[in-house]
């Protein structure tokens, strides 16, 4: 049974680390949003599908970012 803990461990701890890098944001704060709210999400597909579509690349960044807040807060969730 230690062993499954270490092994986890070992995975986990540089997974977060990339997500901190990457994201800006925990591996804890990113299984939250994907699991707390799968429904929103899917729910948005299409809005999000629409800001992925915008030239530019700061304003992509920036409609995706607005359109993920706004999902987060529809499900109780701190963004």
């Amino acid at each position: 049974m230690e062993w499954v803990v270490l092994f986890m461990l070992q995975v986990l701890v540089p997974a977060d680390s990339l997500m901190q890098l990457t994201l800006n944001k925990s591996l804890a704060q990113v299984i939250q949003e994907q699991i707390s709210c799968r429904k929103e999400f899917s729910e948005a597909r299409q809005e999000f599908e629409q800001a992925n579509q915008i030239d530019d690349p700061f304003q992509r960044l920036n409609a995706i970012d607005r359109l993920r807040r706004t999902v987060l807060l529809r499900c109780g969730v701190r963004a």
